[in-house]
Protein backbone atom coordinates (compact mmCIF):
# COMPACT_ATOMS: atom_id res chain seq x y z
CA UNK A 1 0.00 0.00 0.00
CA UNK A 2 1.94 3.52 -0.61
CA UNK A 3 -0.88 5.86 -0.97
CA UNK A 4 -3.50 6.70 2.24
CA UNK A 5 -6.40 6.31 -0.31
CA UNK A 6 -4.74 2.89 -1.05
CA UNK A 7 -4.50 2.33 2.29
CA UNK A 8 -8.36 3.33 4.25
CA UNK A 9 -9.87 1.47 1.05
CA UNK A 10 -7.83 -1.81 1.20
CA UNK A 11 -9.49 -4.91 2.88
CA UNK A 12 -6.12 -5.96 4.35
CA UNK A 13 -5.31 -3.70 6.44
CA UNK A 14 -4.97 -4.75 9.81
CA UNK A 15 -4.32 -3.47 13.55
CA UNK A 16 -0.90 -4.09 13.08
CA UNK A 17 -0.18 -2.22 10.11
CA UNK A 18 -2.23 0.91 11.59
CA UNK A 19 0.54 0.63 14.63
CA UNK A 20 3.20 0.69 12.49
CA UNK A 21 2.10 4.12 10.32
CA UNK A 22 1.33 5.66 13.85
CA UNK A 23 5.02 4.78 14.71
CA UNK A 24 5.65 6.10 11.76
CA UNK A 25 4.08 9.04 12.00
CA UNK A 26 6.00 9.95 15.62
CA UNK A 27 9.25 9.00 13.75
CA UNK A 28 8.83 11.75 11.30
CA UNK A 29 7.68 14.33 13.60
CA UNK A 30 10.45 14.07 16.11
CA UNK A 31 12.74 14.14 12.45
CA UNK A 32 10.89 17.41 11.80
CA UNK A 33 10.90 18.82 15.40
CA UNK A 34 14.50 18.02 15.15
CA UNK A 35 15.13 19.96 11.85
CA UNK A 36 12.62 23.06 13.01
CA UNK A 37 15.09 23.18 16.35
CA UNK A 38 18.20 22.81 14.83
CA UNK A 39 17.44 25.48 11.99
CA UNK A 40 16.09 28.27 14.63
CA UNK A 41 17.42 31.90 13.95
CA UNK A 42 19.44 33.55 16.69
CA UNK A 43 16.90 34.71 19.74
CA UNK A 44 14.25 31.92 19.41
CA UNK A 45 14.59 28.52 21.14
CA UNK A 46 12.99 25.17 20.91
CA UNK A 47 10.76 23.16 23.86
CA UNK A 48 8.48 20.26 23.23
CA UNK A 49 4.92 21.55 23.98
CA UNK A 50 1.72 20.10 25.23
CA UNK A 51 0.91 17.06 23.97
CA UNK A 52 -2.37 16.72 22.07
CA UNK A 53 -4.61 13.31 22.04
CA UNK A 54 -4.20 11.12 18.63
CA UNK A 55 -7.17 8.65 18.10
CA UNK A 56 -8.25 8.84 14.22
CA UNK A 57 -10.75 6.82 12.76
CA UNK A 58 -8.58 3.71 11.97
CA UNK A 59 -7.17 3.64 15.08
CA UNK A 60 -10.54 3.29 16.82
CA UNK A 61 -11.56 0.95 14.14
CA UNK A 62 -8.88 -1.66 14.62
CA UNK A 63 -9.14 -1.47 18.27
CA UNK A 64 -5.85 0.93 19.10
CA UNK A 65 -5.92 2.65 21.73
CA UNK A 66 -5.24 6.93 21.93
CA UNK A 67 -2.06 8.29 21.81
CA UNK A 68 -0.81 11.43 23.04
CA UNK A 69 1.44 13.26 20.34
CA UNK A 70 4.04 15.72 21.52
CA UNK A 71 4.12 19.35 20.00
CA UNK A 72 6.51 22.02 19.01
CA UNK A 73 6.67 25.57 20.68
CA UNK A 74 8.78 28.38 19.57
CA UNK A 75 9.80 30.94 21.75
CA UNK A 76 11.37 34.34 20.96
CA UNK A 77 13.28 35.74 23.70
CA UNK A 78 10.82 38.77 23.13
CA UNK A 79 8.07 36.49 24.79
CA UNK A 80 6.31 35.08 21.67
CA UNK A 81 5.03 31.79 20.89
CA UNK A 82 4.41 29.78 18.02
CA UNK A 83 2.91 26.76 18.08
CA UNK A 84 3.57 23.34 15.68
CA UNK A 85 0.59 20.75 16.07
CA UNK A 86 -0.12 17.61 14.33
CA UNK A 87 -3.45 17.77 13.08
CA UNK A 88 -3.77 14.30 11.20
CA UNK A 89 -2.03 11.54 10.11
CA UNK A 90 -4.57 9.94 7.39
CA UNK A 91 -5.32 12.31 5.17
CA UNK A 92 -6.18 12.10 1.44
CA UNK A 93 -3.21 13.57 -1.08
CA UNK A 94 -0.93 13.65 1.68
CA UNK A 95 0.92 11.70 4.51
CA UNK A 96 -0.23 13.67 7.48
CA UNK A 97 -0.38 17.11 8.21
CA UNK A 98 1.23 19.40 10.65
CA UNK A 99 -0.06 23.26 11.04
CA UNK A 100 2.19 26.25 12.49
CA UNK A 101 0.50 29.00 13.67
CA UNK A 102 1.63 32.70 14.50
CA UNK A 103 0.43 35.54 15.35
CA UNK A 104 -2.74 34.81 13.48
CA UNK A 105 -1.12 32.95 10.69
CA UNK A 106 -1.44 29.60 9.82
CA UNK A 107 0.56 27.20 7.80
CA UNK A 108 -0.12 24.11 6.75
CA UNK A 109 2.89 21.45 6.66
CA UNK A 110 1.66 18.45 5.03
CA UNK A 111 4.11 15.12 4.19
CA UNK A 112 3.81 14.76 0.73
CA UNK A 113 6.40 11.40 0.78
CA UNK A 114 4.47 7.34 0.21
CA UNK A 115 3.62 5.62 3.11
CA UNK A 116 6.84 4.63 5.30
CA UNK A 117 9.03 6.20 2.51
CA UNK A 118 11.65 9.29 3.69
CA UNK A 119 9.27 12.36 4.51
CA UNK A 120 8.97 14.96 1.99
CA UNK A 121 7.89 17.79 4.07
CA UNK A 122 5.68 21.16 2.11
CA UNK A 123 4.45 23.90 3.52
CA UNK A 124 1.68 26.25 2.47
CA UNK A 125 0.18 29.15 4.15
CA UNK A 126 -3.46 28.04 4.93
CA UNK A 127 -5.16 30.81 2.52
CA UNK A 128 -2.93 29.58 -0.25
CA UNK A 129 -2.45 26.49 0.06
CA UNK A 130 -1.38 25.08 -3.89
CA UNK A 131 1.02 27.92 -3.16
CA UNK A 132 3.58 25.36 -1.58
CA UNK A 133 7.58 25.37 -0.87
CA UNK A 134 9.84 22.85 1.16
CA UNK A 135 9.60 23.18 4.63
CA UNK A 136 13.41 24.21 4.45
CA UNK A 137 15.48 26.70 7.12
CA UNK A 138 15.07 29.61 4.74
CA UNK A 139 11.67 29.29 4.89
CA UNK A 140 11.54 28.86 8.87
CA UNK A 141 13.70 31.63 8.67
CA UNK A 142 11.11 34.35 6.91
CA UNK A 143 8.52 32.71 8.88
CA UNK A 144 10.31 34.11 12.05
CA UNK A 145 11.27 37.60 10.92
Amino acid sequence: MSTVLDEVTSETIDAAHVRRRVEDWEGRLQGLYAAIGDWLPDGWEARQGAPIVMHEELMRKYGIAAKRIPTLELLRRSGEIVKIEPRVLWIIGANGRVDLKRDGHRYIIVDMAENFERPNWQVSHAERRRDRETVTREWLGRVLQ
